[in-house]
């Protein structure tokens, strides 16, 4: 009997009712959490709770509710009944609390660093499609779009369709794809009705994140089915406006979505969520000439052919240089003995090179675009204070990418799958990410290989007979265009369909097309705050491993000298320690992290911040942090041709591999202009093919403030940083002779070889390779916003923010890209009232960036100003329990790219119903 007693002392049974405190009107789906423990509950449709806690009292409970102020209250007794809770609406700035940028609770006010959130209200508030393309409207945020749904995030310089300076993160999840080393945008992942909040650091978190957190990290996060519970349906419809280069169309937009969550007696609960989108993609028509003619220039302001004998277009695809010289020699290696007696007509100069006709990207890439995402997670309490659940995604569909080709991801897909154990002190987690590219190919390097197999032979034979009956080079070659033109299939035809799915179904490193990659990572780590266990100060410690297992079947990456795949293998370990002076108005806090991976040496990354209060409201804050970059998996490893030249890993096995040395390797640029000029004088050697490789450094100095004005209904937050990079990645362009083969020449640098190189008897083979930039790089840049709350729930903001490359010159200098990739200026507005009425809300968005320079693998060239306006208009219909939305990103419909080579993008129009079962 005393033991059944003990057991009723030890329980708190609360139950009550949370309503508005303005209207009275209950709230349905309110979280209650104890303070400190993982149970709770939630608010059911009549806005009635009941919770059970297994402790004495006192106890602390936490009423949260999305646009609410949340509540504390305390519970004296051991069983409460009747108990109602009067919740008022957020009216002022700076109650978010924040977790990433200490790795615990914070107010965003007092954040160590600079950060940014979206809550539930922002993302139902953002007129952009989903949430995804709503990150833009950030403060410093740039946004590169591939395609409408491959987008990639970069903060504070050095943007890349592949970004690989930054980091994201789905609860907890990296969400790179591992034989990529960058998040493939929002293809596997969160759909806006799972979505809790989004919180994003500009700038360098390697401290607390761990490697390529360099230029900033994003933290997506997931809706708990304990706290978020019911049924979440929604269904979007619209067009969008597509430019196919000759003409424009409005094309269909469908996107629907679910998510269904549940929880039994406080202890389980499970979720699924899915979703699938279909639409007509933009496409690339920039026909621009690249210029890329051997020892001579070309306007670069063609657009089209016309009648010149060379011209790359950027999104033309097949229209590689050659010369008739070259083409001979590949026939009679091949057989064609008829050719030797007639070798001397066909030059290997300038007067010998053209570029077959191309195919532009409309043409043959199917730009219908597919994302299939499915999700689940099942949780159990195991007390009150201890949370297991396993959680699982899976992300499928057609896409595009540019890299140094437009990558068409078909079939494409993700999967991970994590388990983790998660109590009020810690974490400990374990997932893994599975990638398969399916049936992706590589846009160029198909209609490159089309074009080889059925332009270049009655090319060669028509110079051939034209020559021979006395015409000149030019009238040979235009003679031989109009012969191979007519000769050329064309896409559509049966004979161009039967080439390209034949060539579609041959791997890249077989002569083919096809992108092979089912790469994966495995990651394990926990982190544990001794912020109750340790008096004077907050401490939180942490440690992770990491496995990237590479597999493309030798098409994408170098297998080892046995033959087998490469794996790769990284840990680290990190410590925390904060602590508040002067009655909780200056917090100090300092981390450092040491991370191995097995290629590298050991990095140490050490951030130090302080936050000063002033009058409660006015926050100033300064912070120190190191950050660093490993090479990636294809940094390190790949093996690829991608038809203009060979990218080669600069790991040493792939060093040794092909014999690359300071004495048998010549900068590209000075072999164009040897050729040019038949001067074997001008071949310079690239001296810094063996330097080593090392990982890529930053230090950041940042200042910045955040404070509130007018009783908090005033925000403003700026900051400025510098930082300098050392050990800087970038690419150099080399060729070496190869008289043996492309792998392992042996050939030295002599007068000889210089000669035979500059008049074409020796093979040669270009190669792209990374290397680390000597000195350092320095950028710097600043932002600041500012966001007013008005009366009757209406709302204005703003933010504007600077970036600038300040080492341009020396890279270049260093025959480097700079690759900063970034505009100077951009600015973004925003107005909106989610209240007009009870009922209905809209919000206007118009973002503006400057015009700025955009060099990379695939192209250089100006990405042009541009400014675009969403806007959409919101209506609740609570018999239904649905809202109704209606909206336009790029509502005018102005024309604008973000990158090179992506596609020109135009306007989405769209209607969407959404039911929610708590209509909250």
């Amino acid at each position: 009997m005393q033991s059944i007693t003990a057991l009723a002392q030890d329980q708190v049974k609360i139950s009550g009712r949370v309503i508005d405190a303005a209207s009275s009107q209950t709230l349905p789906g309110v979280n209650i959490r104890v303070k400190d423990k993982v149970v709770g509950t939630i608010s059911n449709a009549n806005g009635d709770f009941n919770l059970t806690v297994n402790q004495s009292a006192p106890l602390t409970l936490i009423f949260s509710y999305v646009g609410y102020t949340p509540q504390e209250v305390e519970i004296t007794q051991s069983n409460v009944t009747g108990l109602e809770i009067k919740m008022e609406e957020q009216i002022i700035f700076g109650q978010e609390v924040v977790v990433s940028a200490s790795r615990f609770e914070e107010n965003i006010l007092t954040s160590p660093v600079s950060i940014e959130k979206l809550d539930i209200l922002d993302i139902k508030a953002t007129a952009a499609p989903s949430f995804y393309e709503g990150l833009a409207n950030l403060k410093g945020i740039d946004f590169s779009t591939q395609s409408l749904t491959f987008k990639s995030i970069n903060a504070r310089g050095f943007g890349a369709n592949g970004n690989t300076r930054f980091v994201q993160l789905i609860d907890g999840i990296d969400n790179q794809a591992p034989g990529l080393n960058f998040a493939v945008g929002n293809i596997v992942g969160i759909n806006d009705l799972d979505l809790e909040s989004a919180e994003l650091i500009p700038g360098a978190a390697s401290a607390l994140y761990g490697p390529n957190a360099i230029n900033g990290i994003l933290l997506l996060n997931s809706k708990n089915p304990f706290e978020y519970q019911g049924l979440s349906v929604y269904a979007k419809t619209g067009l969008n406006s597509v430019d196919y280069g000759a003409s424009e169309e409005q094309e269909f937009y469908q996107d629907y979505g679910f998510r269904w969550a549940k929880a039994f007696n406080n202890k389980l609960a499970f979720k699924v969520t899915g979703s699938y989108l279909r639409a007509t993609d933009f496409v690339g028509i920039d026909t621009r000439d690249q210029g890329l003619a051997t020892g001579g220039a070309v306007e670069r302001g063609t657009t089209e052919r016309g009648n010149n004998r060379f011209y790359d277009g950027v999104n033309v695809y097949g229209d590689f240089g050659i010369t008739v010289g070259a083409v001979a020699d590949a026939a009679i290696a091949g057989g064609t003995t008829s050719l030797v007696p007639l070798r001397t007509l066909f030059p290997d100069d300038q007067d010998g090179y053209f570029t077959p006709t191309g195919f532009t990207e409309n043409s043959f890439v199917d730009n219908t675009t597919e994302s299939i995402k499915f999700g689940g997670a099942l949780h159990y309490r195991l007390n009150d204070k201890l949370e297991l659940f396993g959680q699982v995604n899976y992300g499928a569909g057609s896409t595009v990418y540019t890299a140094n080709d437009r990558f068409v991801l078909d079939n494409f897909s993700i999967t991970t799958a994590k388990v983790e154990l998660r109590g009020s002190e810690f974490y400990a987690r374990a997932y893994t990410t599975q990638e398969n590219s399916g049936d992706s190919y590589a846009a160029n390097t198909l209609a490159s290989l089309i074009n080889q197999q059925t332009y270049l032979s009655p090319y060669l034979q028509t110079f051939a007979g034209a020559r021979l009956t006395g015409a000149s080079i030019e009238q040979s070659h235009a003679a031989a265009r109009q012969a191979a033109d007519a000769a050329q299939p064309q896409p559509g035809s049966a004979e161009f369909e039967t080439l390209a799915n034949s060539l579609r179904q041959v791997s890249i490193a077989d002569g083919g097309a096809k992108f092979l990659d089912k790469s994966a990572l495995w990651h394990m780590e926990g982190s544990w705050d001794l912020g109750e266990r340790i008096e004077w100060a907050d401490v939180v410690v942490g440690a992770n491993w990491r496995r990237y297992s590479l597999n493309s079947e030798g098409t994408l990456f170098a297998l080892t000298n046995d033959g087998e795949e490469v794996s790769i293998d990284e840990f680290g370990a990190y410590t925390q320690v904060s602590k508040n002076f002067l009655d909780d108005n200056l917090k100090l806090q300092g981390s450092v992290r040491y991370d191995k991976n097995e290629n590298f040496e050991g990095q140490l990354s050490p951030r130090i911040s302080a936050v000063g209060t002033i009058a409660d409201n006015h926050n100033i804050r300064g912070s120190f942090q190191r950050g660093f970059r490993i090479p990636t998996t294809q940094d390190q490893f790949i093996d690829l041709d991608v038809v203009s030249r060979r990218l080669i890993g600069s790991n040493e096995l792939l060093v040794n591999r092909y014999n690359f040395s300071p004495q048998n390797t010549y900068r590209s640029e000075s072999v164009a202009a040897a050729r040019a000029a038949g001067n074997p004088d001008l071949l310079v050697l690239e001296t810094r093919v063996d330097d080593g490789f090392k990982t890529e450094k930053v230090n950041t100095f940042e200042v910045g403030y955040k404070g509130l004005f007018l009783d908090g209904r005033l925000l403003v937050d700026a900051y400025y940083y510098y930082s300098r990079y050392s050990d800087f990645i970038a690419e150099i362009d080399f060729t070496q002779a190869v008289p043996n083969g492309i792998r392992g020449s042996k050939v030295d640098d002599s007068p000889a070889v210089r000669q035979d190189i500059v008049d074409g008897s020796v093979p040669t083979q270009r190669f792209g390779f990374d290397i680390n930039a000597d000195g350092n790089v320095e950028a710097q840049g600043w932002a600041v916003e500012v966001d007013y709350t008005l009366d009757g729930g209406y709302y204005l903001g703003g933010n504007v923010a600077f970036n600038q490359l300040i080492s341009q010159s020396d890279l270049i200098a260093q025959g480097f890209r700079a690759s900063y990739n970034t505009p100077e200026y951009r600015f973004n507005l925003q107005v909106g009232n989610r209240k007009v009425t009870d009922k209905l809300g809209f919000q206007v968005n118009y973002r503006w960036q400057q015009a700025f320079l955009w060099e990379s693998s695939f192209g250089t060239g100006v990405i042009p100003d541009f400014g675009t306006l969403d806007a959409q208009v919101s209506y609740k219909v609570p018999e239904w329990k649905s809202t109704l939305k209606l909206g336009a990103s790029n509502i005018l419909n102005e024309r604008y790219t973000t990158s090179f080579g992506n596609p020109t993008l135009g306007s989405i129009y769209y209607f969407q119903i959404t039911f929610d079962e708590f209509f909250n």
